[in-house]
């Protein structure tokens, strides 16, 4: 549940703080608080950066990409989109860029 997770940001934040981060911008978004989604995308993926998930930063990247195109904003989701295929790329998911390339229309 989300509270284990936020039990465990608590003891270790560079291990799970970026995952709480982005559990609570997923229900920011599904519950409608778009400014708030935002922002906790955006201090998701810092704080995947921060402390080396690489592949946890492409992740919260795709959310946030999907999270812009269910908005109508194609421009920041082409953005975040690029920024997962880059990052899923360096990780080494050449397979996940490719299931990118052939299933998103911008």
């Amino acid at each position: 549940s989300i509270c284990n997770i936020d039990h465990f940001a608590k003891l270790c934040p560079s291990n799970c703080e970026h995952k709480l981060l982005l559990l609570q911008a997923e229900i920011k978004s599904i519950t409608g608080e778009a400014k708030e989604a935002i922002s906790k995308y955006k201090l998701a993926i810092s704080a995947a950066e921060r402390n080396e998930f690489i592949h946890e930063q492409a992740i919260a990247n795709e959310r946030a990409a999907e999270f812009f195109l269910r908005y109508g904003d194609s421009s920041r989701a082409a953005h975040h989109y690029g920024e997962a295929q880059s990052l899923f790329l360096k990780w080494g998911a050449q397979r996940k860029v490719d299931d990118h390339l052939m299933s998103i229309a911008l």
